[in-house]
């Protein structure tokens, strides 16, 4: 990981958290960054999107139905342990100008305000997203990244 803290938070958004139960490309790279966090910090945007991701994982037969119960229950269980962040609509207002300043989906840019929001209190954090796209608007917005290599080349 780049941007080793001391306390090592590491924010994951929802993808990266779902790939610790896959058996795609980056499902290694996310176990290594979720075993080496102290603590981990996710948006509650994830909570609906963990749902919805799933679902079409599912309907796409990426992922079994029991696959599919095993990452929400992994998530809803521990959720008490994991660092919440809220979205506020202070939260959501700077995910606007993200939108407005990077390519980005809206409840991509919620993940990056909601990082960029609490970086201001807590400055030592990793932010861990498996999208290209994110990941580069995060660099841009100088917010600190867990490195993916393929992300790097030709940047």
């Amino acid at each position: 990981m780049s941007a080793n803290n001391g306390d090592n938070l590491v924010v994951f958004d929802t993808g990266a958290l779902i790939q610790l139960h896959t058996q795609e490309r980056f499902n290694a790279l996310s176990a290594q960054v979720y075993n080496q966090a102290s603590q981990v910090g996710l948006c509650y945007l994830v909570l609906p999107e963990i749902a919805g991701a799933t679902g079409a994982m599912m309907r796409d037969k990426r992922i079994s139905k029991q696959q599919r119960n095993q990452i929400q229950n992994f998530v809803i269980n521990n959720l008490k342990y994991w660092l919440i962040l809220p979205v506020s609509k202070r939260v959501c207002d700077l995910a606007f100008d993200l939108c407005q300043k990077h390519p980005l989906k809206g409840v991509d840019a919620v993940h990056l305000a909601a990082v960029k929001t609490l970086l201001l209190f807590r400055p030592r954090l990793t932010f861990f997203t498996l999208d290209k796209t994110l990941y580069q608007a995060a660099i841009k917005e100088k917010v600190p990244v867990v490195a993916v290599s393929e992300f790097e080349r030709g940047r």
